[in-house]
């Protein structure tokens, strides 16, 4: 497996704890009946965090692996 892809697959792996995290906190939120800009940026960040993060580690696994002599 290349570095670009498993730093992709880190990113994913990442991406996906903090979806179902920021998932618990609306919830939470709107069991208190909270509406406003707060719940939905929430969901906004954890949506695009999805794509980000893997596009982040794609680019950042080749770095990482080569600074610790893998090629």
């Amino acid at each position: 497996m290349s570095p670009a892809l498993a730093g992709a697959f880190v990113g994913l792996a990442f991406a996906a704890v903090e979806y179902v995290m920021f998932g618990v906190l609306i919830a939470r939120a709107r069991e208190r009946g909270e509406e406003g800009r707060g719940p939905r940026m929430l969901d906004l960040v954890r949506k695009v965090q999805l794509v980000l993060f893997p596009l982040i580690g794609f680019f950042a696994g080749p770095y990482v692996a080569g600074s610790l002599g893998v090629s």
